[in-house]
């Protein structure tokens, strides 16, 4: 049976909630996609891959590919191209470079069935795409419907962290006068079902918006996707209120609502219709016991104060390793102009505080000088695990002990992620 058969037949066989992530990488000049055999030769020469085989068919490359010791199934090929209207432009691209993408009209197909870690799948699948296409203008990622800068991409390829798990997914937003309808693309490809907030506003909508976006990067770490009704400790809105999510499917999830309401049964017609759940709250552990779940809203005023999300041990690593990789960046914008530097600092939480897994609350600071190894910052906010701190208190840190950046300058808000920005 031949590669592109087997593709085919497993398709059949997949999860029903499994999908390829489908990118497509528009070149720089249109040349460097005419030849279909430097296009493999390019990723046999890609560092830390071994093409375990490959078939051609008009013009299509199915391919299996060895990384660190497990295998992924790949499709590549060349595909017609014209820019999206309602995509979301995830970086700023220059004039000219906006100009190419507009005019663009081809590019080369990677689609790619994710492996177990999703993020490390989405890492090698820009690895990927690197290293076929070095000299990338854009990429246009289908599946979360985002477009991507080819320099981002390149800086993103060449890294040892993985970048946040947010690049996975978008969230939208869709709007009809003060009604908001918020869900995400992109989930689905890592084996889990998309999330969704109903019934927002526009005056709420970024506060659910963060509640989405920390719900769908811990599901992303999970083992296991989250069953329906089942609890998961999403945030702390105060000293004495936390935040308990659960998902449910649309269709249960639409019952509370008039079916012409925006995400309302009258829209599932045609699309969202499969593998997505909306995000509810349980307000008690008797609530939780008796899944007696409310609408995300019943949190609206607490909300406005401040929460703190939680955040894995895994991803609080992966942030502080891509924050210091990238350190320099924040040693060359500190007093440069009118920029205006925060830094995110582990501390260690009171005795009483601490559990195996919460040892350290991560808080923001503004950063005011450099010192060698060493910083020294002023805290911006309040914390809660942290009694003899307070908003205001100036300490020195070891640069080891920050896990975030943020660089504001006149034009730009700017974080490890953003980083390509500054090398131009």
């Amino acid at each position: 049976m031949g590669l592109l058969n087997l593709f085919n037949r497993k398709m059949q066989e997949k999860l029903q909630y499994d999908t390829f992530s489908t990118m497509l990488a528009i070149p720089r000049y249109e040349k460097d996609i005419l030849e279909p055999d430097i296009i493999l030769q390019r990723l046999k020469e890609m560092a830390g891959i071994r093409i375990v085989s490959s078939e051609l068919d008009d013009y299509k490359y199915a391919l299996v590919i060895e990384y660190r010791e497990k295998e992924h199934q790949l499709l590549l090929y060349p595909d017609s191209f014209t820019l999206p209207e309602y995509y979301r432009q995830q970086h700023r691209f220059p004039d000219v470079e906006m100009d190419k993408l507009i005019r663009a009209e081809t590019g080369i197909m990677i689609e790619m069935l994710f492996g177990e870690d999703s993020l490390e799948s989405y890492h090698l699948q820009l690895k990927i795409v690197n290293a076929i296409l070095p000299d990338l203008l854009a990429l246009i990622d289908i599946s979360s419907e985002k477009i991507l800068s080819g320099r981002w991409v390149a800086m993103a390829a060449a890294s040892e962290v993985a970048p946040a798990p947010r690049y996975i997914y978008t969230v939208q937003a869709v709007s009809d006068d003060d009604q908001v309808w918020l869900h995400t693309h992109g989930l689905s490809r890592c084996g889990i079902p998309e999330l969704e907030v109903l019934n927002s506003t526009t005056e709420t909508s970024n506060n659910h918006y963060n509640i989405i976006e920390t719900a769908a990067s811990r599901l992303l770490e999970q083992e296991e996707p989250l069953k329906p009704k089942e609890p998961l400790y999403l945030a702390r809105l105060s000293e004495d209120i936390v935040m308990v999510i659960t998902v449910i499917s649309w269709e249960e999830a639409v019952k509370g609502y008039p079916s012409d309401m925006l995400g309302g049964k009258r829209d599932r017609a045609e699309s969202h219709n499969r593998n997505t759940n909306a995000i509810f709250v349980y307000l008690s552990e008797e609530d939780c016991k008796k899944k007696r779940y409310k609408p995300v809203s019943i949190y609206d005023e607490v909300l406005k104060d401040n929460p703190i999300f939680m955040i894995t041990t895994k991803e609080t690593a992966r942030m502080r390793s891509l924050a210091i990789e990238r350190i320099d960046y924040v040693r060359k914008a500190l007093g440069k102009g009118e920029n205006t530097i925060l830094v995110k600092i582990g501390l260690v939480i009171d005795d009483e505080f601490k559990e195996d897994n919460n040892l350290h609350e991560h808080i923001w600071f503004e950063l005011k000088e450099f010192n060698g190894d060493t910083l020294t910052a002023e805290l911006t906010q309040e914390p809660y695990y942290v009694k003899d701190m307070h908003t205001g208190s100036v300490g020195s840190y070891k640069i080891d002990e920050v896990t975030d950046w943020l660089i504001f300058t006149p034009e730009h808000r700017l974080s490890p992620d953003d980083a390509y920005l500054l090398a131009e």
